[in-house]
């Protein structure tokens, strides 16, 4: 842990009681992927850095942190779906956390959305090509020990907070109920040296972890923060 690097970002697609609703963060039998949205700062993520997942304005009382991931090395769409042939939780992963696949009969070539397919009924049915155009063409997975939460998730704090405020680079002001600011849409905060550590000592662990996200779930709102 000598130079960690932590992502933080707000995670729009939330429900009542704190419950994800999208498929990014999504979750098989504690296994955590990391697919479509992001497209920003997905390519930016590297083996072994730290995503940080918050809920958003409007739901429940208090800002809770919902995701706390650790990155395996990026992998590229078409290597996600292709570990589907050999791994039952990458298998379930298509058409949810996977939502595109290899055209079968074309050779691949990574970032080239030609030579991809989107999967039926999987979300961002219309969009899909410019999430994986390019460096973009970067799916995460979760290390052992990363996890999600829904109402059980770690309360925001304002040590939590004041250590955010190392990482924003837009204008705006990071408060309890805005821990990124109050526009952060589109946007993530970069957290490395001391502050990333003492967030990384900070981080507790929830009361309940969510065990699996509801297969085929396609809600993806416009509001979210895809880019």
């Amino acid at each position: 842990m000598a130079n960690p690097r932590i992502f933080a970002y707000i995670i729009a697609s939330v429900g009542p009681k704190y419950k994800l609703r999208g498929t990014v963060p999504w979750v098989k039998d504690g296994k955590v992927f990391f697919g479509p949205c992001k497209k920003r700062m997905r390519p930016e993520v590297r083996k072994g850095d730290y995503i940080m997942g918050i809920s958003p304005a409007g739901v429940g009382t208090q800002r809770r942190v919902l995701l706390w991931m650790r990155a395996e090395g990026p992998i590229t769409f078409a290597q996600a779906y292709a570990r589907g042939e050999s791994d039952r939780l990458f298998r379930i992963a298509r058409g949810n956390a996977i939502h595109v696949r290899p055209k079968k009969g074309v050779h691949h070539v990574t970032g080239n959305a030609d030579t991809y397919e989107h999967i039926p009924h999987a979300t961002h049915s219309s969009d899909w090509r410019t999430d994986i155009k390019g460096k973009r063409d970067a799916f995460l997975v979760g290390m052992t020990g990363s996890w999600a939460a829904s109402q059980d998730g770690p309360v925001v704090t304002e040590e939590l907070v004041e250590l955010l405020r190392e990482g924003i680079t837009w204008r705006g002001h990071a408060t309890l109920q805005n821990p990124l600011t109050e526009n952060p849409r589109g946007k993530h905060a970069l957290l490395t040296g001391n502050a990333a550590r003492s967030v990384i000592e900070w981080v507790p662990e929830p009361t309940k972890r969510l065990r699996s996200s509801p297969s085929r779930t396609t809600c993806c709102h416009r509001k979210c923060s895809c880019e």
